[in-house]
């Protein structure tokens, strides 16, 4: 199984010397060394909350302290359970240790805390012990690299790169069996076997040495493969929470049947990498009783990645045909044009002759631009007067039939005055032919006057309520307003309510920079590529640059309009984007290609008044 121990004597030390604890349910040890607190031990039960305000106050000469804990397992009483915490520093080395004791009272927890304390001193020395044998780990690794990257640029082949491999590491590791598998076509296929042993013919080992490789390979980490300890029955077992994965731990069972299979109780397979992919893997295995193989972790990743380098080393040092054919193309260049009279001359004649074709190739000025669509006929719907907005069925992007209701206002109020006004208007016409047969000239004019300034009212009324709705003369999309968010609210006279414009009335809307102001003029053809159509260009024509000037993308542009000269069998609609091509007269390549160079040259040169 993947070796995940990183301080095995300190974890055999909690085991041995805290055994004997009476009420010890739960131990967590925490080791920093010039850098964050890392868990070294977790057994039994476990506040992994409880942990981060010790470790946060912690000092190097801090002790011990105990605490309570409050009403442990459901039992109501505060003194159940207690949490005892230890500190020391040592040169180079912090160790803070939680331990989670039940069932004890004040009494007894006193005894009980004293003979931890008297162990915390032993845990210190295995802590440091095994920080020793890690260090020695990595200078042995570092040793081994050192050996292997001298000897890569020796090797003509990546065979003899891995039998050089093989040689450093059995001399230094002592392995019973190693191997050395390629990556092919993304599988791990054996390349070299300690020995001497026969590569190319299929075998149950080299099977097996090419499925560990592969485990490697999917973990993207080296695998320190080792049979459990049985654990001592005194010792405390991690709670549930805490056990292996069951796919982890099926998979390290079957990395441990593989290494049996090759005749071993401990295995490492390491990945090479070239760059971000794999290259290849090394397996070393150790038979049972054997004094070696007891690796590191990070003395493992180092080795991996010294191995690695000299993958590098030896592409360097033999390439491939086609960087050797790449290599003498360049030298073979070098050669024409060095620092000779005559092979700068030749590079000047090819010059030359390059200018004065590219000066004599004919082409067109074809600048692009962004451009958008914009519908030509526009129209603004406005509020008639002040009131309720009752009706307004069409939404933004929708299409309007010709004589459909477009927006309506509240006119109930309309209708009344209307009817008032009529009403009174015919009681003075009763008024007038009474007086009329009584022969009262002066109240007759009088009447007579009064009528004419109620049909004014009349006049205006229903007026007001004919313009309460509006209709759609001729198919039109809207393109502006929400009137459609504002049904049954409050508007004022002349507000806008809804943009519509003509659905088959277009015109495009170009943004032409500011260096191509100059050599554009009314009538040049262009070509248009909408987003929506990429695969139809539209012909157009320019009919005028305006003097709006816009800052787009860092650089200035003028606003002009090209009308399109034939609407496509597609349906277009206002704000689509694409980009439109404009000829703008004949020219050669050279002109073509220095153009933005030559006019960054002549303003330079006017401004340094030249």
């Amino acid at each position: 199984m993947p070796s995940e121990q990183t301080f095995p004597l300190f974890q055999k030390a909690l085991a041995h010397h805290l055994a004997g604890i009476s009420g010890l349910k739960g131990i967590h040890a925490f080791l920093r060394e010039d850098g964050p607190w890392q868990e070294a031990a977790r057994l039994g039960k476990c506040d992994i909350d409880a942990a981060e305000p010790v470790l946060e106050r912690f000092a190097p000469d801090g002790g011990g302290s105990v605490a309570a804990i409050e009403d442990a397992e459901g039992t109501g009483d505060a003194a159940a359970a207690w949490l005892a915490s230890y500190m020391l520093g040592a040169p180079g080395l912090d160790l803070v240790v939680l331990l989670r004791l039940e069932g004890l009272g004040p009494a007894e927890l006193q005894g009980q805390l004293a003979q931890v304390e008297a162990k915390v001193g032993w845990l210190m020395l295995a802590a440091l012990s095994d920080r020793s044998d890690q260090v020695e780990d990595i200078a042995l690794g570092t040793e081994i690299g050192a050996q292997v990257l001298l000897d890569a640029a020796s090797a003509r082949s990546r065979r003899q790169l891995a039998d050089q491999w093989i040689a450093r590491l059995e001399r230094a590791l002592s392995p019973d069996l190693i191997a050395v598998t390629w990556m092919k076509a993304g599988r791990p296929k054996l390349l070299a076997l300690s020995g001497g042993g026969l590569v190319e013919r299929n075998s149950e080992a080299r099977s097996q040495v090419e499925a560990l490789a592969d485990h490697a390979v999917e973990a993207r980490t080296p695998l320190l493969i080792a049979a459990e300890k049985t654990p001592d029955p005194d010792q405390l077992r991690p709670e549930e929470a805490d056990l292996p994965d069951p796919a982890t731990q099926s998979a390290a069972e079957e990395e441990l049947a593989r290494v049996a299979a090759l005749g071993g109780a401990r295995g490492v397979a390491m990945p090479v990498y070239e760059g971000d992919e794999a290259a290849a893997v090394v397996v070393a295995v150790w038979a049972e009783g054997s004094t070696a193989g007891d690796l590191h972790p990070e003395a493992v990743d180092l080795l991996a990645r010294v191995l690695g380098e000299t993958l590098a080393i030896q592409g360097r040092a033999y390439p491939s045909i086609l960087r050797r054919l790449g290599n003498w193309c360049f030298a073979l260049l070098r050669k024409v044009f060095g620092l000779t009279a005559w092979k700068i001359k030749l590079f000047c004649v090819l010059l030359a002759l390059t200018v004065g074709v590219l000066s004599q190739w004919p082409t067109r000025y074809e600048p692009d631009f962004s451009a958008r669509i914009e519908a030509q006929d526009r129209r603004v719907i406005s509020a008639p007067f002040d009131g309720f907005l009752s009706e307004a069925p069409y939404q933004l992007g929708d299409v309007i039939a010709p004589g459909s209701l477009i927006v309506a206002m509240e006119d109930s109020d309309l209708v009344l005055q209307v009817a008032q006004i009529t009403s009174q208007l015919g009681e003075i016409s009763s008024e007038i032919q009474t007086a009329r047969a009584q022969r009262d000239t002066a109240r007759v004019q009088s009447l007579e006057a009064q009528a004419r300034q109620v049909r004014v009212q009349l006049d205006l009324a229903e007026q007001q309520l004919q313009q309460a709705r509006f209709t759609a003369e001729a198919t039109s999309a809207v393109v502006g307003g929400d009137a459609w968010r504002r049904v049954g609210g409050r508007v004022r006279l002349g507000e806008a309510l809804l943009e519509l414009a003509a659905t088959d009335r277009f015109r495009l809307l170009v943004f032409v920079d500011e260096d191509w102001i100059a050599d554009l003029s009314p009538g040049d053809q262009g070509t248009l590529l909408l987003t929506a159509y990429p695969a139809m260009p539209i012909a157009v024509t320019l009919d005028g640059i305006t003097t709006d000037p816009q800052l787009r993308d860092g650089r200035n542009t003028f606003a002009a309009w090209m009308r399109l000269d034939q609407l496509p069998d597609v349906t277009l609609l206002d704000g689509m984007r694409g980009v439109v091509r404009v000829d703008a007269g004949e020219t050669t390549m050279l002109q073509a290609y220095l153009r933005g160079s030559l006019r960054w040259l002549r303003r330079s040169l006017w401004r340094w008044g030249l």
